[in-house]
Order: structure tokens, then sequence, then C-alpha cells
């Protein structure tokens, strides 16, 4: 039984990894930081082995005003969707409606420290089990 209980709890621990390799900026995202015009430049995403940072060719944007609306448009400003954003404990979550119904995202966010990239990692509904993270810079 308590070979069982062990195996079972070296598991879970297993199932909790993460990869520390992967470089996270680490000042927290707030609300006057982030207003603002935001472009994709690159993508970290691993297929189930390691990965590295790659630059992203026209990148989508999104745009946060201060009154908690953002817009989302492609790499050359067509609208892709709108919504409003929320930050909660250093995750930045975004309303919209999709065919009707209302929808989330959660995306964990960190500023680097001159506040001019923003990384977004998804956290809700998706979490990337391998690791996958989006950088933005200030526009």
């Amino acid at each position: 039984m308590a070979i069982r209980f062990s195996i079972s709890i070296l598991f879970l621990l297993l199932m909790q990894c993460q990869n520390d390799d992967m470089p996270f900026d680490e000042t927290p995202v707030d609300d006057t930081s982030l207003v603002g015009e935001w472009l994709l430049v690159e993508s970290y995403i691993s297929p189930g082995g390691a990965t590295e940072w790659k630059d992203v060719e026209e990148g989508y944007r999104y745009f946060f005003d201060e009154f908690g609306s953002y817009e989302r448009t492609d790499f050359n400003r067509s609208l892709l969707d709108t919504g409003s954003y929320e930050i909660k404990e250093e995750e930045l979550y975004l309303y919209f409606t999709t065919d009707g119904e209302k929808d989330t995202l959660g995306y964990w966010a960190d500023f680097n420290e001159s506040k001019s990239r923003l990384t977004l990692s998804p956290s809700y509904p998706y979490i990337c089990i391998e690791g996958c993270s989006y950088r933005f810079k200030k526009e």
C-alpha cells in the first residue's frame, strides 16, 4: 500500500514539472502599462521536445485601452475580434463573444523590466503541457 501511495505521489509530481529553462519575464502586468498597441514578435511553442524563441513574421496585434476594452487585429490592422479585459493576480483575462456566446481566455502575463515587452502564456481554459508563450513588443 505504501509503495502505491509513493508511486502515485511521484507520478503527480512529474505531471507538474515545467521547463525551468524557459525564459519568463519577471515584472507583473498592470493596467496602466498594458494600455497601448502590442505586436506579436516571438513565439515559444514546444511540439514535445526542446524549443527556443522563434521570430514571428507579421504577427497579430492587441490594442488595450484605459477603459478595459481591447481589439485584436492582424498584422495589417484588419479587425479580428474585440472585447474587454481584466487583470487579476498577474493573469490577463480577455472577455469576448463568439457566435452569440460569451467566452473567456486567460493568460499568465509578465512584462520585461522596461515594460516594453509583454509575455503571455495560456492559463484558461487551455494550458500548454510542454510550454507555450508569446512575446509582444509595445509599438
